[in-house]
């Protein structure tokens, strides 16, 4: 089911009983850009700091989903730069999430409301990612991991953990932190 709205780039792959929310974009480019340097001759040369200006990197992947995948209104799940992004069977992806380039997500995950995935993240099976958490690039959150909402996680997850925080940390940690942070507050 797809509905109003929906951009599906090509050759990206939609499994059986998919749900497909308004305004989902599926297999825009990825954000890859590098320094590309200008030559000194070139008319426009002065107005580039350093002569440089960022050159975009060519996305030619595609994304996969797997069966019964729903994505909420205005996702956006972007094409590998040179494979797939994929999304496994049975996954849900809440509105205003962001996918990036190559991500690789497990069966049957959660992402909550406006979770942002950076390119090249992994996800395992079973993985909950609370709503506004930020995964950064390349990390691997193993099966089971859960991701409190909010947090910024910037290392991996081994699996089954719950990680909470800014930066994330594993979750009894963090309510350690928070414990004392109280205490400081209160002069003691």
């Amino acid at each position: 089911m797809l509905y109003a709205g929906v951009v599906m780039m090509d050759r990206c792959i939609i499994g059986a009983r998919c749900i497909i929310q308004p305004g989902v974009t599926i297999g825009g480019d990825g954000f890859s850009f590098r320094p590309s340097p200008i030559k000194p001759d070139h008319p426009e040369f002065a107005k580039w700091p350093g002569g440089m200006k960022l050159m975009k990197l060519p996305h030619v992947g595609t994304v996969v989903l797997g069966a019964e995948v729903e994505t909420g209104a205005g996702t956006c799940i972007d094409r590998g730069r040179l494979g797939s992004t994929s999304i496994g069977d049975g996954t849900k992806v809440d509105n205003l999430v962001q996918i990036a380039h190559n991500c690789r997500i497990g069966k049957c995950c959660v992402l909550c409301g406006q979770a942002g995935l950076a390119g090249s993240v992994t996800l395992g099976d079973w993985v909950q990612i609370g709503g506004g958490a930020g995964i950064a690039d390349n990390l691997t959150i193993g099966s089971g991991a859960k991701i409190a909402a909010r947090s910024a996680v910037m290392n991996d997850v081994p699996a089954g953990e719950t990680w909470a925080g800014v930066p994330a940390m594993a979750g009894k940690a963090y309510l350690r932190g928070l414990a004392t942070l109280r205490r400081l507050a209160r002069g003691g």
